[in-house]
């Protein structure tokens, strides 16, 4: 599996690499070495001077050029045309646009030990309880790399971010998207819409004699309401609806259940561009790994 998940990657470098503009003369690696350099030490669960070893490859992954040092890695993955390439490599493995109506919203804490002196981690809400740390917010469909991603401090609110993110979608392919009731939200409701998508979340507090209060409450919101309770054996769209939100927990499920998965933050991932650049190195493992495993049953 994991020269399955490499040759995936390694071919996805390659073609970015093809259309990617010429680069000053005054950097001695290029931009595509630096992010076959990181994603080899991502793929591997070990820190990126681990994979600036040449002994650490073996003859046919081990690029022709000199490798760079550790120093060079840190600078480089800070900027810009690291930041591009790597969402070029992302869009590769995510293939051809998703045409399904249906999308999955949810968060996925990253703790770090409550000791960390990381500036940048926060105490927030975690899973079950509070936790230093980060968090990854993700839109998952049907392919291999989420629609849409982001990683924050753990005192970030999910609903705040999953604004950002339903404005990125835009309003092309629209459909329903499928949240938890920890996104029950009038404004995000007026989001989703202008997005061209119905937010199907169940209500924070619902049940007999629990009404709506004297707040402003979105239109679309109270479509969700009608959605999501109707009368007993009137309409099972809405309940269906909601059943198929749990493939988001297995989405984030198989992105931490494999080797070399999601599981934790390592010990050298402190600071948010380090943490940002892990996860997202991850999130394209596991793209390469659901790609290589489709090819596996077509054939």
């Amino acid at each position: 599996m994991e020269r399955e998940c490499w040759s995936e990657l390694s071919q996805a470098i390659c073609e970015v690499t093809a259309r990617w503009p010429r680069e000053s003369a005054r950097f001695t690696h290029p931009t595509a070495l630096i992010v076959r350099v990181h994603l080899w030490s991502v793929l591997h669960d070990r820190p990126t001077c681990w994979a600036c070893a040449a002994a650490h490859w073996d003859a046919r992954t081990r690029p022709a050029a000199p490798l760079p040092v550790q120093s060079t890695m840190s600078r480089r993955k800070r900027s810009k045309a690291f930041e591009r390439f790597v969402n070029a490599v992302g869009a590769r493995l995510a293939g051809r646009p998703s045409s399904a109506l249906v999308k999955r919203i949810d968060g996925k804490p990253l703790p770090v030990a409550a000791h960390s002196t990381d500036p940048d981690a926060r105490w927030g809400r975690g899973a079950g309880q509070m936790a230093n740390g980060y968090k990854l917010h993700a839109i998952w469909a049907d392919r291999a790399m989420p629609e849409q991603w982001a990683l924050t401090p753990m005192n970030v609110c999910e609903r705040r971010m999953a604004r950002r993110m339903v404005k990125r979608l835009g309003g092309g392919g629209g459909g329903y998207l499928l949240a938890d009731a920890y996104y029950d939200d009038s404004i995000l409701h007026d989001v989703a819409a202008a997005a061209n998508h119905q937010l199907v979340a169940p209500r924070r507090r619902s049940g007999r004699g629990t009404g709506l209060g004297h707040c402003y409450q979105s239109p679309h919101r109270l479509r969700c309401i009608d959605l999501t309770e109707p009368p007993a054996n009137l309409n099972p769209f809405g309940p269906s609806l909601c059943d198929q939100r749990r493939q988001v927990e297995r989405d984030l499920g198989n992105l931490c259940g494999f080797g070399g998965g999601l599981i934790v933050l390592p010990p050298w991932a402190r600071r948010i561009w380090r943490a940002r650049a892990w996860t997202y190195g991850k999130l394209l493992v596991n793209a390469a790994r659901i790609r290589a495993r489709r090819r596996r049953v077509a054939a």
